[in-house]
């Protein structure tokens, strides 16, 4: 059985994107499906992000067919301008390239299915329009929320219902959608019931390498002035205070080219940045300041303005090291190396966050405790399932601070779920996607062209 996984990110682009589909292609020739990868040259993203160490094209299990992709042109800007369009320009760049190598792909392999894996979301309605006319089944893989990922507030109300509209038409055209929370499928089905239950589903990130040596319990050490306590974080934390404050600010208080914007539901972004964590150390300094020399914050990625600025706000200067951006490798070396990692979710008022960031799954694997500054939603249940979770509630300053001072007392006993830890290895994942690949495989009649 060969499958078509279209990848607009895949290694050696290492971005948050392009780690779910290496690893589903990873696992699947096991499960006796044949994986051929199509995806941009990674030339065509730019050379910030290009990582040779996380492989891709020299990979035995799977087949990787790259095509080119336009370079930004002088319009590129105003396609994506927050105004003028509904979905991300991306498409406009590659299904020119796309669609051939497809259907030539398809008279040479003669494909099984079509899965793609978005964002970006302008790939979806284009590519089920591919699988349609060659008479194969398509599944869609969405790693994010689409209409209601709401960093900031849509341009208009009629902005908003074109992008749902949008999301409809994509979801009715997959034969199978799947989504990395239960949370995101509870927001689609509540959105677009009319489609049927039984297609919607679960296979969420997973981690890569070995599958550790998972411990009855884990104790952590007690810090001293020489050797402090390490919290680390990778990554970036997807706020600025601008979009913040176009969520949350009255239309009367706003440019008049924003009185129309709208959002759908109200999600505060502060809370998946560090505030809340370093308004507990600020408060813990001040209560107990001889606990200070005993931890040490470590912060791998890009740093902007705002983040400095929100360290030097609390105090925190002297506790935090900017590592700024490391490679795939050095970023898990990090992680190997702190006492615990910090994982910190945005809050949706009055409703439940989807999200579950990708490297919750690597510090599983590192068996590190969990330091959560996490609101109600997919990211808190995820980790209270894991066993390795130390919750702080960000809205419960008092709670929160008791948390961080019994780290730093040492002697916290984790019990980690062994047997849900092991589950979330890639091979597990790919097995499901096999899964979902069989049940829909001759659905439709091919038609070779």
């Amino acid at each position: 059985m060969n499958v078509l996984l279209i990848a607009y990110e895949f290694p050696p682009l290492n971005s948050g994107g392009s780690h779910r589909p290496y690893r589903i292609a990873s696992h699947l020739l096991r499960s006796g499906i044949r994986p051929i990868v199509v995806t941009p040259e990674a030339s065509g993203h730019g050379e910030g992000n290009i990582d040779p160490s996380l492989g891709g094209d020299s990979d035995e299990r799977m087949t990787v067919v790259r095509t080119p992709l336009d370079p930004k042109g002088p319009t590129y800007d105003l396609h994506a301008t927050y105004y003028l369009h509904i979905v991300d320009p991306a498409a406009r760049r590659w299904m020119h390239h796309l669609r051939p190598t497809i259907e030539r792909i398809h008279r040479e392999h003669r494909l099984d299915a079509i899965l793609l894996t978005a964002p970006p979301f302008s790939l979806a309605r284009p590519c089920a329009r591919i699988a349609k006319d060659l008479g194969l089944p398509f599944i869609l893989d969405l790693r994010d929320g689409w209409s209601h990922w709401i960093v900031t507030p849509y341009a208009s109300y009629l902005h908003y219902r074109l992008t749902l509209r949008e999301e409809r038409l994509a979801l009715e055209s997959a034969d199978a959608i799947v989504a990395t929370s239960d949370q995101t499928i509870t927001d689609l089905k509540s959105l677009h019931p009319h489609i049927a239950a039984d297609r919607f589903h679960l296979i969420t990130n997973s981690y890569a390498g070995d599958v550790p040596e998972i411990p009855e319990r884990i104790t952590m050490r007690t810090p001293t002035v020489a050797e402090p306590l390490r919290i680390g974080y990778v990554g970036s934390f997807y706020y600025t205070p601008y979009q913040r404050a176009l969520m949350f600010s009255p239309w009367y208080r706003k440019k008049p080219h924003q009185f129309l914007q709208y959002a759908p539901r109200k999600e505060d972004w502060r809370y998946r940045s560090p505030h809340f964590f370093f308004k507990a150390l600020a408060a813990l300094r001040m209560k107990r300041p001889e606990l200070a020399g005993l931890v040490r914050i470590e912060l791998a990625g890009h740093v902007p303005a705002w983040l400095r600025d929100m360290v030097q706000e609390h105090g925190l200067m002297d506790l935090v090291v900017f590592h700024g951006r490391l490679g795939h490798r050095e970023a898990l070396a990090l992680q190997a190396r702190c006492d615990a990692l910090l994982i910190t979710s945005s809050k949706v008022i009055g409703g439940q966050d989807y999200s579950i960031a990708g490297k919750t799954f690597e510090y599983f694997q590192a068996l590190r405790p969990i330091l959560a500054f996490v609101s109600e939603g997919a990211q808190k249940r995820i980790l209270q399932r894991s066993g390795l979770g130390l919750l702080c509630p960000p809205d419960d300053l008092s709670a929160s601070v008791l948390v961080i001072e019994r780290m730093l007392h040492g002697g916290i006993e984790l019990r980690p779920d062994a047997d849900f830890i092991r589950s979330m290895h890639s091979s597990v994942m790919a097995e499901r996607f096999a899964t979902v690949i069989r049940a829909v495989s001759g659905r439709r009649t091919k038609v070779i062209v």
